[in-house]
């Protein structure tokens, strides 16, 4: 029929419009606080940094060589509970980039990281496994874990040895001009998925200082078969297995912080996609406050 459908009488809302609670958090934001705002510090991410920073990442801060750091020191991802020493925020993060792709606003090699050290008793959103809801009605003092996977706050692991890799397996495509690793892992691992970060080391020889550090996954087969990639020139790396002895760490333990508050699914959390380097919103995350 060449007519157009109307129902002038329908009552419509918007998604959520009455959901019985409407709180949520932006991860890496910091909570306001006049008391605690000066605390702010501010550094440059690493020049040997694989991937991009953003808000609510744990950090390791490192002096700048050479004499001065007018621009503050640099700053890395942490990937053991031993050198966290705070977490990246978007506070006053004016430079960091977003495009219509990669809407979450990052920042590359260079450039400079608004943070909070451990101590600062900043209050800071960050990301976190959905079943640390059962905290809300506790003390604020439980024992919860940093996933180093996942960038999120998890449920407490006393420790996670590191584990062994059989192998590590580099290949070249001309075309992309990436680096394909192919990980063989002697037990099984941590990683669950494409987009989990993972921490190596023990390799030597050729493109070693690049390999051994935070990598994104980008292919997954089970927890003892998955692939990085890493762009660079045909000369950048070995191509075949990598010499050294090689680990996968997952070292975990108590993160020192406060537990203010959690919530299910209403916040919004970065997730990121490590093939096409963009990084998005998730408006269904989960998010813990935590105070450092």
């Amino acid at each position: 029929m060449n007519s157009v459908s109307l129902q002038p009488m329908l009552t419509s809302n918007a998604a959520g419009g009455f959901s019985v609670q409407s709180d949520g958090y932006i991860q890496g934001f910091a909570l306001d606080d006049p008391a605690i705002r000066n605390e702010l510090s501010m550094g440059s991410l690493l020049s040997t940094e694989t991937l991009p920073m953003w808000g609510g990442v744990a950090i390791a801060e490192y002096l700048k060589a050479g004499n001065g750091n007018a621009l503050g020191n640099d700053i890395g991802r942490a990937s053991l509970l031993a050198s966290i020493t705070g977490f990246a925020v978007f506070n006053q993060a004016h430079a960091f980039i977003n495009t219509p792709q990669s809407q979450v606003p990052t920042a590359g090699a260079g450039q400079s990281i608004p943070f909070y050290r451990l101590g600062s008793k900043a209050r800071i959103a960050v990301a976190c496994d959905p079943s640390l809801i059962s905290l809300n009605g506790g003390l604020v003092t439980p024992q919860v874990s940093w996933d180093f996977n996942n960038s999120r706050l998890q449920p407490y692991v006393a420790s996670t040895a590191q584990v062994s890799l059989t192998s590590i397996t580099a290949a070249y495509d001309a075309t992309t001009g990436l680096w394909t690793f192919a990980v063989v892992a002697a037990a099984a691992t941590d990683v669950g998925a494409v987009g989990d970060a993972i921490n190596i080391s023990g390799v030597t020889g050729t493109g070693a200082n690049l390999l051994n550090a935070n990598q994104f996954v980008t292919a997954f087969t089970d927890n003892q078969h998955f692939s990085f990639q890493i762009a660079g020139g045909a000369a950048t790396f070995t191509a075949g297995a990598q010499a050294g002895t090689l680990f996968v760490n997952q070292g975990i333990g108590a993160l020192p912080v406060k537990v203010l508050s959690v919530d299910q699914g209403n916040s919004k959390i970065v997730v990121y996609d490590p093939v096409n380097n963009v990084a998005n919103w998730n408006n269904q995350g989960s998010v813990a406050i935590i105070q450092l």
